[in-house]
């Protein structure tokens, strides 16, 4: 296998990793653990908010202390199999609460140390959009494998211990085998392109990080609490599990087509458009909450879900060409704040209104915020070209 794809596949996998099980696992076990475990959903907000607070944590770190990065990457990965399995052999909140915790400290760092990782190789000696579309599939691709094993175990009566366990030692057989190529292979410089190429960032660096701080915000909301959604409305829990690998499955479609549009349009367009596309969604759950409805929601959400980091690490690398990191994890710290307001709110209000209603209307608040932000330009920004977009 050529180096630019193995990398490339190493990267994707540590972010389904550290993103798609450390931080979006609980999503379709929460409706089991509040079946087997008695779990409450104010309980799975404080579960997911930690998470998220580990999450901040991690970014803050990587933003100041210059981690080792083949060192945190690989204890990262170990640190999600702990995490992930302790969660099945821990009993009540306190240890649930501690693990969820260091889940989320992991997946910050594999997300800002696995995107530079990447990155670095991805792009070298010249740039690869596909490839770096591969790696932003990563954390959609772990939702879509961790969705369809939690869906197609349910009818085999497999609990959400079981399940925790179960998904610990896969990452942990994962993390086996990329151990070595995470240690061993060379380190390679940023692609010359990043400074040589006409495309230019068309927006300040504040504007990008407080809108992506609101897209934080915005997004956790149905991420976190789509199969309960689906669930109270649809009755049909064989069929809810399913709205889960639908949602991951449409963030991998449209982060591999991402490459084709940013051709022809900029980066915060595209950013200002996926915004809109998340609106649209969570607007459909609040007047359309039927199976096709819900399902339609679930693509326009779901597959917003990378293209927009993509879009924006992208832009990151464009405001800091020669090294992006701290800026990268600057942005995860807002995004992380945001995450960390979200599920805690949004499980507060349903609970108190016994409706999705308020949460949503929130969310997509915070959405449209963050699309007016995405369209504040740097005086003298000037359109790139069809030709200059992307690369």
């Amino acid at each position: 296998m050529n180096t630019p794809l193995r990398n490339a596949l190493t990267g994707m996998t540590v972010l389904a990793i550290g993103i798609g099980i450390g931080r979006f696992l609980l999503t379709p076990l929460l409706p089991i653990m509040q079946a087997d475990a008695g779990l409450s959903l104010v309980g799975g907000g404080w579960l997911a908010s930690v998470n998220n607070i580990g999450y901040l944590a991690g970014a803050l770190l990587c933003t100041v202390v210059a981690l080792p990065q083949r060192q945190v990457l690989r204890w990262g990965l170990v640190a999600i199999a702990l995490s992930t399995a302790g969660m099945g052999l821990a009993h009540g909140m306190v240890p649930w609460l501690a693990w969820r915790l260091l889940a989320g400290v992991a997946a910050a760092v594999l997300m800002v140390h696995g995107i530079a990782w990447s990155m670095r190789r991805v792009s070298a000696p010249v740039a690869h959009p596909l490839l770096e579309a591969l790696v932003f599939t990563g954390p959609g691709v772990g939702i879509v494998a961790s969705g369809v094993v939690v869906a197609g175990l349910q009818p085999l009566g497999v609990g959400s211990a079981a399940s925790w366990i179960g998904f610990g030692l896969a990452c942990a057989g994962v993390m086996a085998l990329l151990w070595r190529t995470l240690g061993h292979a060379p380190e390679a410089t940023p692609a010359r392109a990043d400074a040589a190429s006409p495309a230019q960032p068309m927006g300040p660096a504040w504007a990008l990080i407080a809108a992506y701080g609101l897209f934080g915000f915005g997004y956790v909301i149905p991420a976190t609490f789509l199969p309960v959604i689906a669930g109270e409305h649809l009755h049909l829990p064989a069929l809810r599990e399913w709205f889960w690998p639908l949602y991951g499955a449409a963030t991998v479609i449209l982060t591999l087509l991402l490459p084709r549009i940013l051709r022809h349009v900029d980066h915060r367009s595209v950013l200002a458009g996926a915004f809109m596309a998340m609106i649209a969604g969570t607007a459909l759950i609040l007047v359309w909450p039927s199976i096709l409805g819900l399902a339609l929601a679930t693509v326009l959400t779901g597959s917003m879900l990378m293209p927009i980091p993509m879009v924006v690490m992208r832009e990151a690398r464009l405001l800091m060409p020669h090294d992006h990191t701290r800026l990268i994890a600057a942005l995860t710290a807002a995004f992380g704040v945001g995450q960390i307001v979200g599920p805690l709110t949004a499980a507060w209000l349903a609970a108190r209104q016994h409706s999705f209603d308020a949460p949503l209307l929130l969310a997509a608040l915070a959405l449209l915020v963050a699309a007016t932000l995405a369209l504040v330009r740097t005086r003298g920004a000037r359109i790139p070209t069809a030709r200059s977009v992307g690369e």
